[in-house]
């Protein structure tokens, strides 16, 4: 009896302890930017790992090792952030921060990039503990504290020169608010060292920071975010007049429609875990349009070059029928 007792007192805790815990993964622009952009405020910036995956995938033309995708992978409709039709970044890096004591108060540029929506590009929203499973997919190092530091500095350099639109990938374990605090100015100054070179270079790297947090404090930046939206609209208002008010009406009931998880994205998963959906690209679109133009003009110019063939007039060949053979007889 007790053990059963003290079981399902385990499996509540545990239970409970998962369901304080969300993810919120950051996104911001290093140098010359312009490779991403806001949607819509109907679009909810809450979303799911596999959203999160096709975002980076889509973003990304090859991993860390430089190895370059066949096809671009599509990304989920509805998310909050896309990327440019046809601006791509050089390079890319994610920072995955777990462990006990991920703690804001100890980390204010980590703190800077999940609750101020100004310094980012966007954020996405994770329910439940999410970090190390994307980090997995990635096949990211799982360091110490001590092994991240000076790493950090060695991807930042590397993100720079290497080319490709690789996306480096790191995940630090954080054991205690020192080393919260260490973790967090060695991010700071790799952030201020890549954003000085990719200026220089006009070029734009991505860095994606990968957190978990408590529900709380995830629910402070949504709240945030909401009253910057809520600003917005009412400076519209102001301009627009009166429907506007109509038209956010019907975006907040779209993002509630999203949050309940009414609108379901067409597609299915293969045997290698990539979401496939019959929505097309606009490279797939111009990739086919491109080879479809292509195939017409080369067969058009086939068929007239053989039609003039076939009606060219035909003349007693001289070497053919011996003239010449007769004109030097005589």
């Amino acid at each position: 009896m007790m053990k059963s007792i003290l079981s399902l007192t385990i499996a509540i805790a545990l239970c409970a302890i998962h369901a304080a815990v969300a993810t919120t993964v950051a996104i911001k622009e290093l140098g010359q930017g312009g490779v991403l952009h806001r949607t819509s405020s109907s679009s909810s910036p809450t979303t799911s790992a596999g959203g999160v995956m096709s975002f980076w995938k889509s973003t990304h033309d090859a991993d860390e090792n430089g190895v370059t995708r066949e096809y671009r992978t599509v990304q989920y409709p509805g998310m909050s952030v896309v990327t440019d039709l046809f601006s791509r970044p050089k390079g890319g890096i994610i920072l995955g921060l777990t462990g006990p004591e991920v703690d804001l108060d100890s980390m204010p540029t980590v703190a800077l990039l999940l609750q101020q929506e100004e310094a980012v590009t966007g954020h996405f929203y994770l329910a439940g503990n999410q970090g190390r499973k994307l980090m997995r997919h990635m096949n990211a190092p799982h360091l110490s504290s001590g092994e991240f530091i000076p790493l950090v500095k060695v991807k930042g350099k590397e993100v720079i020169v290497k080319e490709g639109n690789r996306l480096e990938s790191l995940s630090v374990h954080i054991q205690d608010k020192k080393e919260a605090a260490a973790v967090d100015e060695s991010i700071r100054l790799m952030i201020e060292s890549v954003q000085e070179e990719a200026k220089k270079s006009g070029s734009t790297i991505l860095l994606h920071v990968v957190v978990d947090q408590e529900e709380e404090d995830v629910a402070r930046g949504r709240r945030r975010l909401v009253a910057v939206d809520d600003g917005t609209h009412r400076q519209l208002a102001e301009n627009q007049g009166n429907n506007q008010n109509n038209n956010n009406q019907n975006n907040k009931q779209g993002q509630q429609q999203n949050q309940q998880g009414s609108y379901q994205i067409p597609g299915y998963y293969d045997d290698n875990n990539n979401f496939v959906t019959p929505f097309r690209t606009i490279f797939q679109i111009q990739y086919y349009n491109v080879v479809q133009w292509t195939a017409l003009g080369l067969f058009t110019i086939l068929f007239a070059a053989n039609y003039m063939t076939m009606n060219m007039p035909l003349m007693p060949d001289t070497l053919l029928f011996g003239e010449s053979a007769k004109m030097v007889a005589e």
